[in-house]
């Protein structure tokens, strides 16, 4: 993960205000997650955590994960400089996710969070399911990505910055293994983007 530490230097002001509405978009999908235990799945330098820590309040909890120590050093900055209490960061290699040890709730999180992740994620199909399998059932998994279906010379640049695949369409293992899914494309334009933005949710069946 060399690149992405590098790629920590300038990732949010690249990122951050190019994505902030279509993040707030995305988890508003949720719904009430008061309380709740939240993956944040590919974290990088903590984007999500403002919206996630609204979201789940003061007696939810957040972990972060990610596999660049660059992305994980300017997540800690985040932390500490917002004075949170109950987000922590944890260095894993999502392909390892199985073999983590992840202090949370036996019976599994209440939600996985993963942004502009299983696009750029190596094995992208089996971190997913073994992201899924830290859910315990009934509990939501929400993706928010990129895809596109027709190529755009901005798709090339943001496949060569983020070392990602826009052609991958990863909400389908998603729509496979969960119920109530559901599957909306985001305002944005692929111009600025690379591709269609989109967010997906479903829950891990209970039976």
């Amino acid at each position: 993960m060399g690149w992405y530490d590098v790629f920590a230097h300038f990732y949010d002001p690249a990122i951050e205000r190019v994505y902030r509405r279509s993040r707030s978009l995305a988890f508003a999908e949720l719904g009430d997650v008061e309380g709740a235990s939240i993956v944040d799945l590919a974290c990088g330098t903590g984007q999500n955590f403002p919206l996630l820590v609204r979201l789940c309040g003061e007696r939810g909890r957040i972990v972060g994960l990610d596999a660049s120590t660059g992305m994980l050093g300017k997540a800690a900055r985040r932390i500490a400089r917002a004075g949170w209490k109950n987000v922590d960061l944890h260095l894993v290699d999502a392909r390892a996710l199985d073999r983590s040890s992840l202090s949370g709730p036996e019976a599994g999180f209440d939600v996985v969070t993963c942004t502009l992740g299983l696009s750029a994620i190596p094995e992208w199909e089996e971190v997913f399911a073994k992201a899924f399998a830290r859910l315990r059932p009934g509990g939501r998994f929400l993706v928010m990505d990129v895809w596109s279906e027709r190529r755009v010379p901005q798709s090339l640049y943001v496949e060569l910055i983020a070392r990602a695949d826009l052609r991958r369409q990863v909400w389908r293992p998603l729509e496979d293994a969960s119920e109530d899914f559901s599957m909306r494309f985001l305002p944005g334009s692929p111009h600025i983007h690379g591709g269609r933005l989109f967010v997906a949710c479903g829950r891990r069946p209970v039976t």
